[in-house]
């Protein structure tokens, strides 16, 4: 029976056994046909094989170096710019080797997991970081990150000095967090290539991974709006409108856009 990747994309976001690879393989499978689940579990499983054999009961930062190693030299894997889509999927990292971070932190957990590993994935400001047995790591380029080396991703990310790091961005980030910062992240890509098309697919699954959150339905329906499907476009922003906070900074801006579209509904 063939299996529909929205729908296994869901099971594995609400499962916290979840492999994170097997959820961002759906939702590769649910934009490009050619995704072979299977297969790229089966190479990842193959990686991760490689990895218990080089191991040796290293852990922490030796552990790092050596995932960092390997997936160099059997992937190619390094960091990408987000402005190509094909650095989102992880299929596409498999095959390819450049990833943006999160792509490539997927990679790592599935790999480092399934060597027996404990690895998580780690959702600071503006970058998608690894950490493996508590010793935290940025995963395109293998580098062991102290504090004040994350604050400087941070600021190079975010474009602003963040301080210390709070305690909130250094928790472990759900399979459900992960599948949806990956979609932003698509949906971003796709809208600056105007690739409307992908971009309210992206904005889609945003909302079935987090339907309760008002944003989610705000950006889809704009993204609806521009591509010219102003009921249901009108449907979300007024969803917005209805759950957002009353001070919401952009609730002039919003009401605005849904009173045009409500005019040319009539």
């Amino acid at each position: 029976m063939e299996v529909d990747p929205r729908q296994a994309l869901l099971a594995c976001a609400g499962d916290p056994r979840a492999d994170i690879a097997e959820g961002a393989l759906w939702l590769a499978a649910e934009d490009c046909a050619e995704v072979d689940v299977g297969g790229a579990l089966r190479a990842i499983d193959t990686l991760a094989a490689d990895l218990g054999e080089r191991l040796d009961g290293a852990r922490g930062s030796e552990a790092i170096s050596v995932i960092h190693a390997l997936l160099r030299e059997r992937v190619g894997l390094r960091r990408s710019g987000g402005g190509d889509p094909r650095a989102h999927y992880l299929h596409l990292v498999l095959q390819r080797g450049a990833g943006i971070p999160i792509s490539c932190a997927v990679l790592w957990m599935a790999v480092g997991r399934r060597a027996g590993l404990s690895v998580e994935g780690i959702g600071l400001p503006g970058h998608f970081g690894v950490r493996v047995d508590g010793v935290l790591a940025e995963p395109a380029d293998g580098e062991v990150l102290d504090e004040p080396a994350a604050q400087r991703l941070v600021a190079a990310a975010t474009g602003s000095d963040p301080g210390a790091l709070q305690p909130a961005w250094l928790l472990p980030a759900t399979a459900r967090l992960m599948l949806a910062r990956m979609s932003r992240n698509l949906r971003g890509c796709y809208s600056s290539l105007e690739r409307w098309d992908m971009a309210v697919r992206a904005a889609d699954r945003c909302v079935a991974l987090f339907p309760e959150e008002p944003t989610e339905r705000r950006d889809r329906g704009l993204l609806l709006w521009r591509t010219g499907h102003n009921g249901a476009a009108l449907a979300d922003l007024r969803h917005y409108l209805d759950t957002a906070p009353p001070d919401a900074a952009d609730r002039g801006a919003v009401e605005d856009v849904a009173g045009r579209l409500r005019a040319a509904l009539n």
